[in-house]
């Protein structure tokens, strides 16, 4: 970092970044004020109220958009996530695994690869306990509260 002279701001640095930034929301609002000429003044496309529906699909919507939302389905996509990204992670390691078995610490890569597994498991373990992994999970409820 240069040090600051009489006739500069500590701050001039930023400058370009201020200047892309004002350029990039210039750029972005032409271009957007430029599409809706385009379709609505040019093609003369209006929009319709079936246009302001909830989604346009072909199929009559029933019921709103926001609605809950079985949370059981999040659960399970995490749970594929982190072992997806498990496997992600031990691949590299184990195509290599005859070069660590020749530099003769392939028992310590074993032993980490198996804690790093082992924890994973624990919690799929801790889950299908709980009964995360079950489709048509009910709702316990403790003892002493109402249904």
């Amino acid at each position: 970092m240069t040090p600051v002279t009489a006739g500069q701001s500590q701050f001039s640095e930023y400058g370009s970044i201020v200047v892309l930034a004002v350029m990039t929301i210039t750029v972005v609002f032409v271009l957007m004020t430029l599409v809706r000429l385009i379709t609505r003044v040019f093609s003369k496309i209006q929009t319709t109220p079936g246009k302001l529906t909830t989604y346009e699909c072909g199929e009559a919507p029933v019921g709103p958009a926001w609605f809950r939302f079985n949370n059981r389905f999040y659960l399970l996509a995490i749970l594929f996530l982190v072992f997806d990204v498990e496997i992600a992670l031990m691949m590299p390691i184990l195509a290599r695994y005859t070069t660590f078995l020749g530099l003769g610490t392939g028992g310590e890569v074993l032993i980490k690869l198996a804690v790093f597994a082992g924890t994973l498991l624990l919690g799929l373990v801790y889950a299908a306990k709980k009964g995360d992994l079950e489709w048509n999970k009910s709702i316990r409820l403790d003892e002493g509260s109402e249904p």
